[in-house]
């Protein structure tokens, strides 16, 4: 009974630290006017340093990931910092629930770790993922736009119905007003927001369409079109290419292990055979 009544324990503590940890972390970075746990200069300090210190890969996984939330590194290492902790108290307090038995040091080394590089992790599959409906809605994004050109459809408005069957680009397309007051500023925050490649191809052709001959128009586009292709192929043996790396990574070791386990009962019997009937 006290075992089921500890799992119980530990399985509600574990949510609302979860709960408190990241309703926190949203009301420190979307709240400043209260202090909740430190003050706002140190939260200030605290990004300065991390921009300081940060890397082109960091800022290439927000870019492709498109900041969700609306977070930041400082914003994303505190999330890391968060979870780490959380998974340091749980082992705590099971080992206070547990103190007969020895400290689990393994796992309070081993499982705050995970649960560290977890938000890291998360950041990096939802930039892959993201980057690849943005690359398929480019190619689907080009073939309509160079039709609706041909068709002698404004460059505005071609981007709008070209848009229109994507999955995520529509949502970044500049309003009418930004385009009317600095066809640049619109594109350049366009592609910004995009935060991918593909993106900077798409819009240096988009910028000089309009100096364009109808057939120079469409050899560029199919140019456009034929580079984000080959870009798609490459991203694709890329990522057979890493597949096949972490099943080798992962499957090979895993039967050598079974094949020694397996073997090693029979390795035990021969070598009592041979140490009765040789000594």
């Amino acid at each position: 009974m006290e075992l089921y009544l500890m799992y119980l324990l530990i399985a509600i503590g574990s949510v609302l630290l979860f709960t408190a940890f990241f309703s926190a972390l949203r009301l420190i970075v979307q709240r400043w006017t209260r202090n909740f746990f430190f003050s706002r200069a140190l939260w200030l300090l605290w990004i300065q340093k991390l921009e300081k210190n940060q890397s082109e890969n960091w800022s290439s996984l927000l870019r492709r990931a498109g900041r969700p939330f609306g977070w930041g590194k400082g914003e994303w290492m505190l999330t890391q910092l968060a979870f780490g902790c959380t998974g340091m108290l749980l082992i705590l307090i099971t080992a206070l629930f547990r103190q007969n038995e020895p400290f689990p040091l393994l796992t309070f080394i081993f499982v705050p770790s995970v649960l560290f590089w977890l938000p890291y992790f998360f950041l990096k599959l939802w930039a892959g993922q993201r980057e690849e409906i943005l690359s398929t809605d480019i190619a689907r994004f080009i073939n309509r736009y160079i039709n609706l050109l041909e068709n002698q459809v404004p460059p505005y408005m071609a981007m709008v119905k070209a848009a229109r069957p994507t999955r995520k680009l529509k949502y970044y397309l500049p309003s009418l007003s930004e385009w009317n007051r600095d066809r640049d500023e619109a594109l350049e925050t366009f592609k910004r927001q995009l935060g991918v490649d593909d993106a900077v191809i798409l819009i240096s052709n988009i910028r000089t369409v309009e100096q364009l001959t109808a057939d120079q128009l469409v050899l560029n586009m199919q140019r456009l079109e034929w580079a984000i292709d080959r870009r798609k192929m490459y991203m694709h043996r890329k990522k057979i290419k890493s597949l096949g790396i972490g099943y080798s990574v992962i499957v090979y070791p895993a039967f050598y292990i079974g094949l020694i386990v397996t073997m090693f009962p029979w390795y035990k019997l021969l070598s009592e055979i041979l140490d009765r009937y040789l000594v």
